[in-house]
This record gives C-alpha cells, sequence and structure tokens, in this order.
C-alpha cells in the first residue's frame, strides 16, 4: 500500500479509536507494528490535529459558554466552575504527562506495552459502570487529570480512562463524558504546539489524506460515543480491549 493509502487507514483508525474507547494510539502502533504501515510520528501528531478541530466543532456552544464565563469572571456560574475544573485536570496532567515523558519515552514507540496498557483500559471501562449523579468537582478533576496523563501510553484509550475514572468517582453520565472531551482540547493542542517540527517532515499528500479520513470518521464515533455513554454502555468496550490486551501479550514479546 502505497503512503497515501497508509495515510488513509491510520486515519480511519485515528477517527474511530480516538473516541470509542479502544485507544488510538495503540491501534496506530499495532497496526505498524504488525502489519507494517508506513507512517511516522509526525503523521500522529497531525491526525491529533484532527482530532482537536473535531472536539472544537462538537463541543462549541459549551466551549463558548465556558470560556465566556471565565474571562468574564462570572464567577457564580456553574461555566465559571467547570472552567476551573478544567484548568486542574489540565494541569495535572500537562506535571503528570511531563513525568511519564522524561521516564517512560521508549515506551510510547514499544509495542510489547501494547498488553499491559489495553488491559489497563478495560480496568476502566468495567469501571464504568457505576452510574452517579455527582457533578465535576476539583477533586474529581485532579484525578481525571492523572488518568488523562496515563492515557499517553500506547494502549491506554484516553477517553476510556478519563470517562472511566469520573464515572467511578461518582460523576453523572453526561458530565463525565462533555468533561473528558473538554479537557482533551488544551492537552491535545499542547501536544501540537509541542511536537510541531515533527509534522514538517510528512508530506502534504499523506497529511491531507489523513486528516481529511480522520475527521470525517471522528464525527461520527463521537456522535456514536455519547449514545453510548448516556446509555450506560461504555463497559462493552472492555470485552474489546481485554482481547486485544491478551493477543498482544502473546504476540509482542
Amino acid at each position: 500500500m502505497g503512503r497515501i493509502g497508509d495515510a488513509v487507514v491510520l486515519g480511519l483508525i485515528q477517527g474511530v479509536a480516538e473516541w470509542l474507547p479502544v485507544s488510538s494510539s495503540g491501534h496506530l502502533l499495532f497496526a505498524r507494528s504488525l502489519f507494517g504501515f508506513e507512517g511516522s510520528h509526525g503523521l500522529d501528531v497531525f491526525l491529533h490535529f484532527a482530532s482537536l478541530v473535531v472536539i472544537l466543532a462538537f463541543f462549541r456552544r459549551k466551549i463558548v459558554r465556558v470560556a465566556s464565563a471565565f474571562f468574564l469572571l462570572r464567577t457564580r456560574t456553574e461555566e465559571f466552575r467547570l472552567a476551573v475544573c478544567i484548568l486542574c485536570a489540565t494541569a495535572v496532567t500537562g506535571a503528570a504527562g511531563l513525568f511519564l515523558a522524561r521516564r517512560a519515552a521508549p515506551l510510547f514507540e514499544d509495542a510489547r506495552v501494547l498488553g499491559f496498557s489495553f488491559l489497563l483500559t478495560s480496568a476502566f471501562l468495567f469501571s464504568s459502570r457505576r452510574r452517579g449523579q455527582k457533578k465535576v468537582s476539583v477533586s474529581s478533576a485532579f484525578f481525571v487529570g492523572i488518568a488523562q496523563a496515563v492515557a499517553l501510553l500506547p494502549g491506554v484509550s484516553r477517553s476510556g480512562a478519563t470517562i472511566g475514572m469520573a464515572k467511578l468517582l461518582g460523576t453523572r453520565d453526561e458530565d463525565a463524558f462533555s468533561f473528558s472531551f473538554l479537557i482533551a482540547a488544551p492537552a491535545m493542542l499542547g501536544a501540537l504546539v509541542i511536537e510541531r517540527q515533527e509534522i514538517a517532515s510528512v508530506a502534504a499528500g499523506p497529511l491531507a489524506a489523513g486528516f481529511v479520513t480522520a475527521l470525517a470518521a471522528g464525527f461520527f464515533s463521537l456522535a456514536l460515543l455519547k449514545k453510548l455513554v448516556l446509555h450506560n454502555r461504555l463497559h462493552w468496550f472492555g470485552w474489546y480491549t481485554l482481547g486485544m490486551g491478551i493477543f498482544c501479550l502473546s504476540v509482542f514479546r
């Protein structure tokens, strides 16, 4: 398969696996390691730009309300409180992420870690069966931020880890869903800024093909995920990641 064809396949994987709780980074590494798809870290970074665009479009009204409340200092509003929680989770993710990047950087491209990471994702997903009625708080945002940092490891689903952690802490379904992706936007933006030079090493054709594919698949997958979370069906994917974990442990040694 040519480089553009590979980029389309990787874009499809990104567009589906970024939102459904099965780990896009894990599946990208899995596809390259097992099937030999051509790709690069620069392409992976740019595919996350497509994911960022999907978030900004999908949550545009809520993002505007939260940003307005924060910058206009409407401190008594629900949106201002949510903005503080987003900042808390983002700060925790940044600090924990830097620690992982320095101490565990080789693991990000090592297929042998996939088995354990997929199994960890399963644990998060099975914990999502709990249903609560709490709003997101600063304390819960702290732990969700840690979960998001752990999801830097390939095979750990970011959406699965953050939604699973939020629901484990008693957060109601819709709030767990929206908070997971509201904190994803600054994390993705930060990664794009830090690793922007990697994108320059990839040809325009594969970048465009991967971006369009990831964008189209992303809108569909995010809408599907919302329905699954609100109907408390997220744990279904735990069986898939459990199977992937066992398979990867047997293949990548």
